[in-house]
């Protein structure tokens, strides 16, 4: 029998046969998986920074002007704090004034016990001075108020120990050089805190602050007032009235009834005693030295000064010398006996 034949070409297929019980294969990916972004779009944070500049804008003037009005902020309460100490030393000023004017008319004990407390006060204030928490402007005048009130706590010290040894009759120069140090240090500190106000309310006003710091106050009236001279003066205007021992002096028409209070204000009998002329100055006859003497003891001296016709006894010992009578006042050619 004779095969017939088609005229169709064969059809091929380029698909593999599926195989039974195979899966199709699925594409993995290499390495860790990329993990997803975090956090707030691009978009809000650039809207957030906006938000933050305008803030500053409206509520500090951008914020560079809010720094500063911070910064004068804290100027403003540095001021307020100074303040305080100021107006304490200034405080102490004035009673130092009251004092060491009046010296000779003050009980000796009351000189001792206010000046005591005005060195009290004075380091207090220097305490109270270091606790003030100063701002970045002020970094460079705190220094000026801590020397300031330093050398007002030396100064009231080195007065108040020289003023002492004064009234007690203790070595006269040095009783002269520890007041002369402690009003030169007074006036220097008078200076200082000054110059520190000064400096500080030229920064206040600059800043617009609205605030002023008080008047220090002064402890010495002028420079003039520590130099040698007025020292000189200084302390024999109180032996006028005070003895070396504290006791009042009362004033007189002679020398001799001068001499006899002062002596019976001391508890010294001079009804035995003899009074005559020692030396007398040729350029100020206002101011002698006469010496007393009672039969068989060595005889005691008298500086005596002259005021308005009233004789007033300034210094007495056994013995004087011409440095001891420079720090009493006394002319230069009035000659030791």
């Amino acid at each position: 029998m004779a095969r017939t034949y088609s005229s169709k070409q064969p059809r091929y297929s380029n698909r593999s046969p599926s195989r039974k019980g195979s899966s199709r294969r699925r594409v993995q990916p290499v390495g860790p998986a990329p993990r997803r972004r975090r956090g707030p779009a691009p978009i809000i944070i650039i809207a957030a920074l906006v938000a933050l500049l305008v803030s500053c804008w409206v509520f500090g003037r951008g914020c560079g002007s809010s720094q500063k009005a911070q910064e004068n902020d804290r100027l403003k309460t540095y001021t307020s704090d100074a303040d305080k100490v100021v107006q304490q030393s200034a405080s102490v000023a004035q009673r130092f004034n009251t004092v060491a004017n009046g010296v000779s008319s003050i009980p000796k004990s009351d000189v001792d016990a206010q000046l005591s407390q005005m060195e009290k006060d004075s380091k207090s204030a220097i305490a109270a001075s270091a606790k003030i928490k100063v701002p970045s402007k002020a970094t460079d005048l705190q220094p000026l108020a801590r020397l300031g009130l330093d050398l007002r706590a030396q100064g009231v010290n080195e007065f108040h120990a020289g003023i002492m040894a004064l009234l007690n009759s203790s070595d006269r120069n040095a009783a002269s050089k520890s007041i002369q140090k402690g009003l030169e240090d007074l006036v220097v500190s008078d200076e200082v805190l000054q110059n520190y106000r000064t400096k500080l309310d030229a920064m206040l006003t600059s800043a617009k602050a609205g605030v002023q710091l008080s008047d220090p106050g002064r402890f010495v009236a002028s420079v003039d007032s520590a130099s040698t001279a007025a020292i000189t003066a200084y302390m024999a205007s109180i032996l006028k009235h005070t003895s070396t021992a504290g006791t009042s002096t009362t004033a007189a028409s002679t020398p001799s009834q001068a001499m006899t209070a002062y002596l019976k204000a001391k508890g010294i009998d001079s009804s035995s005693m003899s009074f005559s002329v020692a030396s007398t100055s040729s350029s100020n006859p206002n101011w002698k030295i006469d010496q007393g003497a009672e039969s068989g003891s060595s005889p005691v001296f008298f500086l005596l000064e002259s005021v308005n016709g009233e004789w007033t006894v300034v210094d007495y010992g056994t013995s004087f010398t011409a440095a001891k009578l420079k720090a009493d006042g006394a002319p230069s050619d009035l000659t030791p006996p």
